[in-house]
């Protein structure tokens, strides 16, 4: 009985480590700004004609 309480106690624990693991990797990947969408330049402003 020893040795299942054991294994039960040791599966707790793999997965308690692994869904902690698994979260923080979610957590950092959504604070990271995505890579992929580059937004292209936006054009240069032109100057106003003065008026006169």
């Amino acid at each position: 009985m020893m040795s299942k309480v054991k294994t039960q106690s040791d599966r707790w624990q793999r997965w308690l480590s692994f869904s902690a693991f698994t979260l923080a990797g979610v957590a950092l990947e959504g604070s990271a700004p995505p890579a992929v969408a580059a937004q292209p330049p936006a054009p240069k402003a032109r100057r106003w004609r003065t008026v006169q």
